[in-house]
């Protein structure tokens, strides 16, 4: 069997919009020597490619996306709980119940997900967003993965020993007077 080009380094997110209406997608893949961006909109798919030793950062940015699903989800959630407790009406009573448990799903996998990041990939031409990696927990075993596979291809750039730190002085002894 023969050994695979690329692996998979995330899974399919949806580029933008609601992920029912969207129709545009992206992913990464881990090659030999580089990273393949795949973004998939309709019945069209582009490539992007960005080789180890022409990365120059990969800039990780903390974003308010999990806080704003969390309200909104979170809103809907209690709203609806609320109402379906407060009707007297068995059925209104388990249709509002439903839909509120339709959407405490997304807010309790938002909570257990964790923080949410915007990434990107800086090389010397383009900075390009990588929208497949959207959570900092994902970010960062990616990165584990990543930093030694750059460093092997950029070489290590020897770090300067840092200079010894003196130490302090001795303080002055108080004046006789």
């Amino acid at each position: 069997m023969a050994e695979k080009e690329y692996i998979k380094l995330t899974p399919v997110r949806q580029r933008r919009g609601v992920a029912i209406i969207t129709t545009s997608r992206s992913n990464l893949w881990l090659g030999k020597d580089h990273l393949l961006a795949v973004d998939t909109e309709s019945y069209t798919e582009s490539y992007k490619r960005f080789y180890f030793r022409d990365i120059q950062a990969i800039v990780l940015r903390k974003t308010h996306r999990r806080l704003i699903i969390a309200i909104i989800t979170g809103f809907f959630t209690v709203g609806l709980g609320a109402l379906a407790a407060a009707i007297n009406d068995t059925g209104a009573h388990w249709f509002f119940g439903i839909f509120a448990g339709l959407f405490a799903v997304p807010f309790i996998a938002n909570l257990a997900y964790g923080p949410t990041c915007a990434c990107q990939l800086k090389t010397a031409v383009q900075t390009e967003d990588v929208p497949s990696i959207s959570r900092v927990k994902r970010a960062r075993k990616v990165l584990a993965r990543l930093a030694p596979l750059i460093a092997a291809a950029q070489g290590q750039v020897p770090t300067p020993e840092p200079a010894p730190i003196a130490p302090a002085p001795a303080p002055a002894p108080p004046a006789a007077g």
